[in-house]
């Protein structure tokens, strides 16, 4: 072998093998950009133009709808001996719902049975009368008495028995059966066993189809001017995290509370998974549009760094830029631009920190 052949042989050699290292450095060490997207997936939000909103926040509660609601008031006197619902219990139409004990259904009986016996006497009477008219023994003016005494008897019997009907009076126990006029929610209670009943007391209890339930909320002076009927609200409770309710606000109040200085505002809302429940504390959001347009990008987005505040934006070539912003308008969910970001661009919004630490790094 000459030397030229050798030294050729040699050359490529040692090419081959400075290829396999580079071969095996590259699979061996991957760049750290990919390195970074691998662990740190990027979603972009693009922006856009868009109207600039401001969030208002309403306190109220929830409340069952008047329009959907039955109050039962007893028409006697008595003292409630038994119950059988609790508040908050969901009952059907003619459900008995409690026992009540009255003198007056003693006086109720007692006078039936008394206008009975004197039916059977009265009865008799008028079959003689009707015999000895018939034989032309009487008169038919005594005939038509005795007819008229029957009458007047069976009339007084059925008064008494649709008031017994009435009062669902069950002579067997003795006691008045207080039955459920309606199906639906008990919602209110105002007895329990031993309450002593008055034909002019209050409501003994009150029962409601929660279908459909009413958002009262407060409007202060200082909000009187950007909340109106129509507009939407957003429903949030402490009980629900996370979970959101859409109503529209249907009525507002002409006149302040004297009391809390507010306006009442109400809002009409289904109630199909019964969640929202009377007495539940809540917060209504509602959004004021205003005239101004500017760049909208959702709030999580910002990142605030050596008191500052940052937004990260994606590159076409899907390089990361760290750019210094300034907020002109902050929304509940929102924030706003009237310059330093463009329409189109792309802010990332999951992983930012983390991102934007690895930019930060890698700049340095």
């Amino acid at each position: 072998m000459s030397a030229t052949t050798y030294n050729i042989l040699t050359a490529l050699v040692i090419g081959l093998a400075f290829s396999s290292c580079e071969t095996t450095q590259d699979k061996a060490a991957p760049s750290k950009e990919n390195t970074k997207m691998v662990s740190h997936p990027v979603i972009t939000y693009e922006t856009k133009l868009e109207p600039v909103t401001e969030s208002i926040r309403l306190n109220g509660q929830i409340e069952y709808n008047p329009n959907q609601v039955v109050h039962y008031a007893s028409l006697i006197n008595g003292v409630i001996t038994k119950t059988y619902f609790s508040l908050g219990d969901k009952v059907n139409k003619g459900q008995v719902l409690a026992e009540l004990k009255s003198s007056e259904l003693t006086d109720l009986t007692s006078q039936k049975r008394s206008f009975e016996s004197q039916l059977l006497v009265a009865k008799r009477k008028l079959s003689v009368a009707e015999s000895m008219f018939g034989d032309r023994i009487s008169s038919e003016k005594d005939l038509v008495e005795a007819q008229s005494e029957v009458d007047i008897l069976k009339s007084e019997i059925e008064k008494i028995q649709s008031n017994l009907s009435l009062y669902n009076a069950s002579t067997e126990k003795g006691v008045f059966q207080i039955k459920a006029p309606v199906g639906g929610y008990v919602v209110q209670n105002n007895i329990s066993g031993g309450t002593q009943i008055s034909g002019s007391d209050a409501d003994l209890f009150t029962i409601s189809d929660l279908s459909d339930v009413w958002v009262t909320t407060n409007i202060y002076a200082v909000d009187l001017p950007f909340v109106q009927k129509g507009m939407k609200a957003v429903i949030k409770s402490k009980a629900y995290p996370g979970e959101t309710f859409e109503g529209i606000i249907s009525e507002i109040s002409q006149v302040f509370d004297p009391q809390e200085r507010v306006l009442k505002a109400r809002i009409r809302m289904p109630n199909k998974d019964l969640k929202l429940k009377p007495g539940l504390a809540i917060e209504a959001v509602v959004k004021k549009n205003t005239k101004e347009i500017a760049i909208g990008v959702p709030a999580n987005a910002l990142i605030f760094h050596n008191n500052e505040n940052y937004l990260l934006i994606q590159k076409p070539d899907s390089t990361l830029e760290p750019r210094k912003v300034i907020v002109d308008v902050k929304d509940n969910d929102k924030v706003f631009f009237k310059s330093g970001l463009s329409a189109g661009e792309h802010i990332v919004i999951n992983n930012q920190l983390l991102l934007f630490s690895d930019v930060l790094n890698t700049g340095k």
